[in-house]
Formats: C-alpha cells, structure tokens, sequence
C-alpha cells in the first residue's frame, strides 16, 4: 500500500496508484513513516483497493502553485485520460502556505487592538479568501473537465480539508532533535503585525483564520458534484497533537486520518 511522492517515482507492479492527491506538507511532511495525513490514511484507513497514492506537489506548496505555477503541469498530466482513468478519488490539501504568504492577512500594526478579529486587513483578508476561492474552484472545474471529456471515465470524488486550529508558540520543523530549514510561520507574522503578546489571543487569531477557510471551501462540498469537505476543524489537542506550529505530530496524524477524514471516506466507500 505505497504512497508515490512525485510523478516520476517508479509505480511497484499491481500496485498502481488509485487516489491522486496533491498538497502541502500535511500530505508530504516528511520521515519517519506516519508523519504525514496520507500515509496515515494509506496504511490504517483506506481500503486496500484504494490505498495506493501518487501525491503531487511539496513541503510549502500553495493552491496557487497547483493551478498556475509550478505543480500545475504534473496536475494536469495526471489529468490526462490516459492517467485520469486509474483514479477513484483526488485528495487536496492547500491553503495554509498561501495565509502565511500573505502574513496571514493581519494589520501591520496591532498595537492596542483588543479584539483579534480587528487585527486582521478585512481588504486583505477578503482578497486572500477570494483567491483561495478562484485556485479551489478551478482545480474542482479542471478535475470535472478532465472526465467529462472522457464519457468512458467515471468522476472521481474530490476531499479537501481546512487543517485545524494550530498553536502559533514559534515552533519550527524538526525531526528527532534535528532542526528542518522550515517556519516558524505564524509567531513570526505575529511578532512583525505587533499583536499582543498573549497565547490566548493569539489562538483566537488563528482559530478565527481557519473558520474562514472553512467559510471560503464550504460552497464547493456538494454531494451531487461528487465534492466533499473534510471539517477537520477541532480535532486535535493543541498542547499535545501538534509537532509544531503547522503539522501536527504523528499522534495527531493519526487522529485526523482515523477520525474526520475516515468519517468522510467511509460515507463514499473509501475505508
């Protein structure tokens, strides 16, 4: 039940890729085995005839990337009939990167803000949520061409998420004590906006930035276009599930996968 990470990664025969997925790192965080949501899935979730995966993109990908930069060609080759025709479902998973490049829409000064609604840029804000919008739709408008173009191909069913309320405490990546040259992410924001300086404030912040993702991808889970929101949303124990300031923790890996996104996958015949 092998995870392909990258398109040119030699297929084990019999074991050709079911699901097509592309995404972040919360599908590629990196070793040891169970360190990312679709091994998890692969391995203790998925039935057996669809547990084989083939993920695109990479540690620090955007929606963006996937659609106009530079995932988007190795999407739509998988897209093309002669690969389409092996996928059951495609798995996406994005967002997070595009909020942190755009400093996750906050004020540049917060200094005095008492309440952490207001310190976000609402102009900013609405045009960060509008664009996630345009890349989601059109991956689900490309992937529902993609098919229809083939009459013989029978649509895949999409899952998306909206990750979970992360501890923004400054963590960065690393593995066994080993620092990774990745984050922090959302401290750092923090810290240059001057919001306060307060955990529980500063949870609020992003506990509001991700209901607004959920918000932005809600309008495309729709059961007759095959579409499906995973609400992941509340899932994991901040102090505990999380690796770091992005990517939980094997632990809360395996919360999510055994969890909100089996929940979903079962509903469809997946697991």
């Amino acid at each position: 039940m092998p995870v392909y990470y990258g398109s040119g990664t030699p297929i084990v025969p019999g074991a050709f890729p079911a699901m097509l997925a592309i995404g972040d790192s919360w599908f590629w965080y990196p070793l040891p085995t169970g360190y990312n949501l679709l091994q998890q899935l692969s391995e203790h979730v998925l039935k057996p005839d669809y547990a084989n995966i083939l993920s695109l993109g990479y540690v620090g990908a955007t929606l963006q990337d996937y659609v106009e930069g530079r995932y988007a060609d190795g999407f739509q080759e998988e897209l093309k009939p002669l690969n389409a025709q092996y996928y059951s479902a495609v798995l996406i998973s994005g967002a997070g990167n595009d909020a942190v490049d755009y400093s996750l829409a906050l004020k540049t000064r917060c200094t005095g803000i008492g309440s952490p609604r207001k310190c976000f840029d609402e102009a900013s804000f609405d045009g960060l949520m509008r664009k996630l919008s345009g890349w989601m739709g059109r991956m689900i408008h490309d992937i529902r061409w993609a098919w229809s173009a083939a009459a013989a191909l029978r649509q895949p069913h999409v899952f998306l998420h909206c990750y979970d309320y992360a501890p923004p405490d400054g963590r960065a990546a690393q593995i066994a004590g080993i620092p990774l040259p990745f984050g922090p992410w959302l401290k750092p924001a923090m810290d240059r906006a001057q919001v306060r300086d307060d955990p529980e404030f500063r949870r609020d912040l992003v506990k509001l930035l991700i209901d607004r993702i959920h918000d932005t991808f809600a309008p495309y889970d729709d059961d007759a276009r095959l579409v499906h929101l995973v609400d992941s949303r509340g899932c994991l124990d901040i102090d505990n599930d999380w690796d770091n300031e992005l990517h939980p923790n094997s632990r809360g890996f395996e919360k999510l996968a055994k969890g909100p996104w089996r929940e979903s996958l079962e509903k469809y015949g997946f697991a």
